[in-house]
């Protein structure tokens, strides 16, 4: 039986009104990742390099990672920012994978598919906006006792200043660093000497004698939050605060070493010599 024209509108708009469409589910917003709401959108898959830098306080100077919308972080305002990767890519993905890893101790937290970077949901952009909250660095602590990545003997963790960081999105590095420089420098030290925060002398690897002040203890569970925090508290409104980067390593006598750093980038310190 042959169709006239007609009939094939009239075909073609009974079937438009009763068949069910294929949709694609909404790209996931920040409001879904710092709510653990993924499973009804889809995680962003491109990303690209922004066109602004943006002015740090006081005068000193740009920060260097290219945002649409300074001084904001990871909200939709910079979602498709390579410096937003790490949140809407990468932890989106752990999100809505449910596959990364994750303690009940230290909240939302979250060790990332690659288990070299741990972060949260919460819009946080870097250290200075960290506060007195010690889970990630606790869950980094957990994922070298565990295994998960590196051994507590040879793991370091480490987290960016402000003017070295990559990405708009607070974050700590596991790394795996069995021939450390700094290890080998700090078991020389005698760490009953270090029970404060306290300047060393280490002038390798391009910093300054002074530029690392460091605290030591025989812990597993070494408050790193608050001795940030109460670092960045004795600093005045200069610039200080922007170029205070941290870390944490282990030596073989079962100490703990938390520190801070005044200059460069504390990834290169802890996890890249």
């Amino acid at each position: 039986m042959a169709f006239k024209p007609g009939n094939l509108i009239s075909l073609f708009i009974l079937l438009t009104l009763h068949l069910p469409w294929i949709t694609t589910a909404a790209e996931c917003t920040q409001s879904d990742i710092s709510n653990l709401s993924v499973s009804g959108c889809t995680c962003p898959s491109s990303f690209h390099a922004c066109s602004k830098t943006c002015p740090l306080g006081n005068g000193c100077g740009q920060n260097s990672n290219l945002v649409d919308k300074c001084d904001v972080g990871c909200t939709d305002d910079n979602k498709a920012c390579e410096t937003c990767n790490l949140y809407f890519g990468g932890l989106c993905r752990c999100l809505r994978d449910g596959d990364c890893f994750h303690d009940s101790s230290t909240g939302s937290w979250t060790l990332l598919h690659s288990k070299t970077l741990i972060t949260t949901p919460h819009l946080l952009p870097g250290i200075l906006d960290l506060g007195p909250d010690n889970n990630g660095w606790r869950l980094g602590q957990i994922t070298l006792s565990t295994g998960q990545f590196s051994s507590w003997d040879d793991g370091t963790l480490a987290m960016n200043s402000v003017t070295s960081r990559t990405e708009e999105q607070i974050h700590i590095h596991v790394c795996d660093r069995p021939t450390s420089v700094l290890r080998k420098y700090l078991e020389q030290k005698n760490a009953v000497h270090y029970s404060s925060l306290t300047p060393v002398d280490f002038d390798q690897l391009g910093f300054q004698k002074d530029s690392v002040h460091c605290q030591a203890a025989k812990t597993k569970d070494f408050d790193m939050a608050k001795l940030v925090s109460d670092y960045l508290n004795t600093l005045g409104p200069g610039c200080a605060k922007y170029h205070t980067g941290a870390g944490l390593i282990t030596d073989k006598y079962g100490n703990t070493w938390g520190c801070v750093t005044t200059q460069g980038s504390a990834e290169y310190l802890f996890c890249m010599n």
